[in-house]
């Protein structure tokens, strides 16, 4: 950090992965949500991004300490591959990724919003830090960053001209809950009035001159007016109409696209229109929803009103007659179903909305699921030709992914896990989710997914023989599924932190030993005189490798017939590490075996187990190393650390690495090669990588290996 005229300036170069990285393609994670809480959407890209048919439509929204730049697909009709650039360009008119993750907080993100040009971006965090940074840039450099509020920074609004900023947030202690201040300098434009208890939801700039500032109370159910600049707030006139909704937050402030109209939202499930530039009362819709109402948006011609509550349901409200003209259950389009339900599910609460591409509907619940929302032709709504003709779900993971495996052989299939229990099949070829993994015979009536009661999941493994997928996790239960339905579990002695699969046999590493699954039959604890960190079994069930936190490496000959004693200790690999082995991988000729500690990666041979790699070569990551993966010939190896670094390894060329720095944000979970899971052969030197951003990532790293190991 340093200061230049009282006004913090930030290093942000590992704010965003660098672009010179071979990244593909990112699956990016869902918005983040907490119960009664507005999830504030972007899809107003700016005159750069929303212009033409060059940009995909655009979705801002935060994602804990990350703030989520998603490209929406209206027709669903996706093409390109994970292993192909898309037909879509980006902010810096590279090839897009689908996506874009912006890590330059240090704080959760609360709000965030294009500018109207669309070049630059002002978010805000849960500690008042306001920050501005280059969208246009290919490394998204911050423009300023400044602690404008003493709490949490609710919303964010730009002024026509992209020259003001408003935020409102908390005071706290402060005199001040919200501030607007010029983009580039931080200089106050006057001074806003607080709401009760210095705590205020929402604001809207007016999109014209004269101009006006509106700002929302969190707790006295009133908006308060400001004109300027310098702003200051209107009061006295009679005409200024501030206490319009009966009880509760105003949640959301919105001008529409002329400025000739404010509307707003709050706890009462009421929408009240105001005169933009007098601040007039014109109307009061009542009850549009029968509880909060959360978020509301206007469409680009700003006839309707979209709003989202947590009753379930987005209205669309005509704003010159007060009608709500169309409805959405989006519990149903979860659903696909009404399921005998007779509440509105938890995570079917809507907690946001936007209007993306300025005439297509999108929705976000508690459980963090986009819904796009079709609508009718007969309202009229839009002249666009980008309209959807049903609605539409995208769904993913809302907290970090812990596990991931593939499928099939040339099955197009990857499977992955987070903390919150929540499983997720995608498409490896288009790198988009199919849908998450349900409990058959557990209904999900709440639609928050979570297979493993909300327990984080620790490994998956897939078995090729029984066509299931295998999970453990921290509610003590092994569960096995089969496509997206989870058929049957098992209750384990011991919490499983980890798991391998060879053809047939499932090895589950618990906290007191060894657990073997064969044809869903479980065996006895086998205990073992050392607390095990990995394991890993050969192809063909008969050689299980398993570390310890002695630092050594234990060898095992696995018995199909005894049952009694199936394993038998055949070797031990001592003084190869000088701490604890956390990852181990066999390589797919099974002729090497690679294991890793919190610094060393090396490597032995499984013939002899002399080392091939020995401690102190393979040195480079600084924190513990979660993953190893061998390409499919072997002659790659790739390892991915806590450091959220991943390097790539070649036995030939031991003196050479190749380096990706930041690859994930809180470091990486899963790594593989995608070899002969893609049908088009693309997949050798394919690197997905899975990470604590909640990001899935696709690397085309056969260039990098050709001119570094070749």
């Amino acid at each position: 950090f340093f200061f230049i005229m009282g006004v913090e300036q930030v290093d942000a170069s590992n704010a965003c992965i660098p672009p010179t990285h071979p990244l593909t393609f990112q699956a990016l994670p869902l918005p983040t949500a907490s119960r009664g809480e507005t999830i504030f959407l972007d899809g107003e890209g700016g005159r750069l991004n929303d212009n033409d048919n060059k940009h995909a439509p655009l979705m801002m929204y935060s994602w804990g300490k990350l703030i989520v730049v998603r490209e929406i697909e209206l027709n669903n009709t996706k093409t390109t591959t994970a292993c192909a650039s898309s037909s879509h360009v980006g902010p810096s008119g590279a090839p897009s990724t689908s996506g874009f993750v912006y890590r330059g907080h240090s704080a959760p993100v609360t709000a965030a919003k294009f500018s109207p040009a669309g070049t630059y971006v002002a978010s805000g965090d849960s500690k008042g830090k306001l920050r501005i940074w280059a969208w246009d840039h290919e490394e998204h450099l911050p423009k300023i960053e400044l602690q404008i509020l003493a709490g949490p920074i609710k919303d964010i609004s730009w002024d026509f001209e992209g020259k003001r900023i408003v935020v409102i947030g908390d005071g706290c202690q402060s005199p001040e809950n919200a501030k607007v201040v010029q983009w580039d300098t931080g200089v106050k434009c006057g001074d806003l009035s607080a709401h009760a208890r210095k705590k205020g939801s929402s604001c809207a700039f007016r999109p014209c001159r004269p101009m006006r500032i509106a700002t929302g109370g969190a707790e006295d159910a009133t908006v308060l007016f400001h004109k300027g600049p310098p702003f200051q707030r209107v009061v006295g006139d009679g005409i200024v109409s501030e206490k319009c909704h009966e009880r509760g937050a105003i949640h959301s402030l919105r001008y529409n696209k002329d400025g000739s109209v404010l509307a707003s939202a709050g706890t009462d499930g009421s929408v009240c229109f105001y005169e933009g530039k007098d601040m007039k009362l014109i109307k009061k819709v009542e009850k549009v929803h029968k509880s909060s109402i959360f978020s509301c948006a206007w469409n680009r011609n700003g006839t309707h009103v979209l709003t989202c509550g947590a009753d379930g349901f987005a209205r669309l409200v005509d704003a010159t007659s007060g009608e709500v003209v169309h409805e959405w259950d989006v519990a149903l389009a979860q659903l696909g179903d009404e399921n005998g339900r007779t509440k509105v599910p938890m995570g079917a609460m809507l907690l946001g909305c936007a209007f993306i591409k300025g005439d297509v509907p999108i929705a976000v619940g508690f459980n963090g699921q986009i819904v796009l929302l079709s609508v009718p032709s007969s309202i009229g709504l839009s002249s666009s030709a980008e309209v959807i003709d049903k609605s539409l779900v995208i769904t993913g993971h809302q907290a970090p992914i812990s596990a991931m495996t593939f499928g099939a052989p040339g099955a197009n299939i990857i499977y992955t896990a987070d903390t919150d229990g929540v499983v997720v099949e995608w498409d490896g070829l288009t790198g988009t989710p199919k849908g998450r993994v349900k409990n058959i015979g557990e209904e999900d009536l709440d639609l928050t997914g979570k297979v493993h009661a909300g327990a984080t999941i620790t490994s998956l493994a897939f078995s090729t023989e029984s066509n299931k997928l295998y999970s453990a996790g921290w509610d003590d239960f092994i569960r096995i599924s089969q496509g997206q339905n989870c058929v049957d579990k098992i209750k384990m002695e011991a919490q499983p932190n980890a798991m391998t699969c060879g053809t047939s046999l499932v090895v589950v590493m618990t906290v007191d030993g060894l657990v073997l699954v064969k044809d869903e039959v479980i065996s006895e604890l086998i205990r073992l005189p050392y607390t095990a960190t990995a394991v890993c079994i050969s192809k063909d069930d008969s050689m299980l490798y398993v570390s310890g936190d002695d630092c050594n490496i234990y060898i095992y000959t696995v018995s199909s017939s005894d049952s009694a004693n199936p394993l038998s200790e055949s070797h031990v690999i001592k003084g190869g590490h000088l701490k604890a082995v956390q990852s181990i991988a066999l390589s797919h000729d099974g002729t090497k075996l690679a294991a890793a500690d919190s610094r060393d990666v090396c490597v032995y041979s499984t013939s002899d187990y002399s080392t091939i790699i020995s401690k102190g070569r393979w040195c480079f990551h600084t924190q513990r190393i979660a993953c190893l993966t061998w390409s499919p010939d072997d002659s790659v190896l790739a390892s991915g650390g806590n450091d959220d670094d991943i390097f790539l390894w070649n036995i030939q060329k031991k003196m050479r690495r190749i380096h990706y720095r930041f690859a994930h944000r809180g470091g990486i979970t899963g790594l593989r090669f995608v070899g002969g899971n893609a049908t088009d052969g693309s997949g050798d030197m394919m690197l997905v990588s899975a990470g604590n951003d909640g990001c899935l990532n696709f690397w085309d790293v056969k260039e990098d290996v050709n001119k570094k190991f070749k």
